[in-house]
């Protein structure tokens, strides 16, 4: 059974230096949902990397054990 892709392919220019004009073309993913990934991923960290900063520098009401080590 031979299943059909949807992948488009160009053949390449005798003269290739390796790049080609479609590795540079607009995708179908914009920006916007890489940028909310980003600053979900971003966020979290922040927050656990400002505790463990206070929690070196021996800010009062911040410790180590403010960070959850998330089942290990």
């Amino acid at each position: 059974m031979q299943t059909r892709s949807c992948v488009k392919y160009s053949r390449l220019a005798a003269d290739d230096d390796g790049y080609i004009d479609l590795q540079h073309s607009d995708s179908t993913v914009g920006a916007i949902p890489i940028i909310i990934i980003g600053i979900l991923v971003f966020l979290p960290g922040f927050y656990h990397l400002r505790i463990a900063y206070y929690a070196a520098k021996g800010y009062r009401g911040y410790s180590y054990d403010d960070i959850p080590d998330f089942g290990d």
